[in-house]
């Protein structure tokens, strides 16, 4: 079976910031770095954008996509993780990446992985194809939440009505159900988290998680951030763009090939996948 690996950001204002900034498109270091990341190894990324950003920050979305190869998604329209996914914000967030695109979206993330069944259900309602929200572990914090029943692999929701929809859970290290996310690596440490990865190794599709915070929380001044959360997502920031590269190296060297979320889509929505009704959903 072919191995695919797709590169998500999650396209979203700096966590924690009272400026709402994103500095991975303002500071000229950090964003030349990412580029030179990606296209050293020909990668693709799949950005799953807050919505209402495609008018606040489009001309800077422009001008990533002539650096590297980029396809949109929807993040939700506001990043509200108390309405990750209701119908206003799914309504919302369609008309706005319609509006900047031309085209429709087919693709969701819920922000915080926040998705439940009636989110699904409006997902469903208005087009969409797939979903990538489910968090397959245990989540800490104020929306923390555990999805340890839910598969670690591409899985299909079906309604009633016929209509369906393929999840594509965040991916998670075989057997230790820890996510392969750049923040996750950070808080290991490189020798822990790469030592978990040739040991237990990854499924055949692959999304790692990644937000621009990620690269440089530790130097987001005036954070709103406090306690463990701070330090947690502090640790190892000075090394964030080396371990990046690393995560993606690691992908290379196991033979994935990098390509675009709707292509690792278009690769599953034909195989027989496990089946989950939309009515059961917990």
């Amino acid at each position: 079976m072919k191995k695919l690996a797709c590169i998500t950001l999650d396209m979203e204002p700096d966590y924690g910031d009272p400026e709402k900034r994103i500095r991975l498109l303002e500071n000229q270091e950090y964003f030349e770095r990412y580029i030179s990341i990606i296209n050293k190894y020909n990668v693709k990324v799949t950005m799953f954008t807050v919505t209402n950003l495609f008018e606040l920050r489009g001309s800077d979305f422009s001008n990533l996509t002539t650096r590297i190869p980029i396809e949109y998604s929807v993040h939700s329209h506001t990043h509200d993780p108390h309405n990750a996914c209701s119908l206003e914000e799914v309504q919302n967030s369609k008309q706005a990446y319609t509006k900047f695109t031309g085209k429709s979206p087919t693709g969701y993330r819920a922000p915080i992985g926040r998705i439940n069944k009636d989110g699904l259900g409006h997902l469903l309602d208005h087009g969409f194809v797939y979903d990538a929200s489910v968090y397959p572990s245990i989540r800490p914090g104020e929306f923390g939440y555990s999805n340890l029943h839910m598969p670690n692999i591409p899985f299909r929701v079906r309604r009633a009505d016929g209509k369906s929809l393929i999840e594509f859970p965040f991916t998670a290290i075989e057997k230790t159900r820890i996510i392969f996310a750049l923040s996750y690596a950070k808080l290991l440490g490189w020798f822990g988290y790469s030592m978990l990865l040739r040991l237990f190794g990854l499924p055949n599709y692959v999304l790692l998680l990644s937000h621009p915070h990620d690269f440089y929380f530790a130097s987001i001044p005036n954070t709103t951030v406090k306690g463990l959360e701070k330090i947690a997502l502090s640790r190892n920031s000075n090394k964030a763009f080396d371990y990046f590269e690393k995560m993606i190296r690691f992908l290379a060297q196991q033979g994935y090939e990098f390509v675009f979320v709707s292509e690792i889509y278009q690769q599953v929505e034909q195989m027989p996948l496990t089946e989950m009704a939309w009515e059961n959903w917990k």
